[in-house]
């Protein structure tokens, strides 16, 4: 906002330059019409631009500098620590730091507060494809993207959070023409990095989406440094170029490329058309039962 009010005062100082020094001798005004109005105009959109990038930048450095004074002010830190999303008493769907217990280590994570009834921590997020899926192995488990952007919240978080506590799943999804539709699982559980991440448990299915996940359940994760699917001829991280609970086969790939195609390399969740037709946007999400 800052940066904008500056912008456009800087508009208003350079056209009334314009008009204090663009008159000539005989009273006449020049005009500035063709090439040098358009440089005039083209440096100007410049200088949006680069206030643009300012503000974005100042964005960032505030939401570090918040995270920063919560951890080391003397302030009361229990207080914007919640060991849950379900437990966090705001109704506002946003950022909020969560330590499961006291053994672990707080992290920054989006609870959804509104959707089926609220009290959801949001652990994978993807709707425009602006972040690359295709990754290894440690960064499936610590976790990559962004907060309040495309995510994956980290293996490594998953597990603590659901061998701490029971909890459900909820998967969202759409497909690009925009229409809506959801999975649920009564039991979510994510095994240790010793049991490599396997899809521990999963819990019954309710949803208007079709059930693409129970197939996966057992399941080890794989990446495409870390083989753990049945296939003895290939890795199924690497051929459908993604990450997941993968089988021999496989009927979800969340984590697959994010493409408008039928594709098995595409993020897509088979039941919702019956076609590995790629979906526009994902949203795994958990909470405590």
């Amino acid at each position: 906002m800052i940066v904008t009010k500056v912008f456009l005062c800087f508009v208003v100082v350079l056209l009334s330059a314009l008009k204090v020094f663009g008159v000539e001798e005989n009273g006449t005004k020049p005009s500035f019409t063709g090439f040098g109005f358009e440089i005039i105009m083209a440096k100007l959109e410049f200088l949006q631009y680069k206030l643009i990038e300012m503000e974005s930048a100042m964005k960032e450095d505030r939401e570090t500098i918040e995270q920063k004074l919560c951890f080391t002010s003397g302030l009361n830190l229990r207080s914007v620590l919640f060991p849950s999303c379900k437990k966090n008493p705001s109704k506002r769907s946003g950022k909020y730091f969560i330590q499961p217990t006291e053994n672990d280590e707080p992290f920054l994570g989006y609870c959804e507060q509104t959707a089926f009834g609220g009290g959801w921590l949001v652990f994978q997020h993807r709707y425009d494809g602006s972040v690359d899926f295709y990754r290894n192995w440690t960064e499936y488990r610590n976790g990559f993207g962004s907060v309040d952007g495309e995510i994956w919240l980290g293996l490594q978080h998953l597990h603590q959070i659901t061998s701490e506590r029971k909890h459900e799943l909820l998967v969202e999804l759409k497909d690009f023409e925009g229409n809506y539709k959801y999975a649920r699982y009564s039991e979510f559980e994510i095994g240790s990095e010793a049991e490599q991440y396997s899809l521990k448990k999963l819990g019954s299915y309710t949803g208007t989406a079709g059930d693409s996940l129970t197939y996966h359940k057992g399941m080890k994760f794989t990446t495409k440094d870390r083989d753990n699917d049945e296939s003895r001829s290939m890795n199924g991280a690497e051929k459908y170029e993604g990450a997941w609970w993968y089988k021999e086969f496989h009927l979800s790939n969340l984590n697959g490329r994010y493409k408008n195609a039928w594709d098995f390399k595409s993020m897509f969740w088979y039941n919702y058309k019956l076609k590995s037709i790629g979906l526009a946007y994902s949203r795994m999400l958990i909470r405590e039962t």
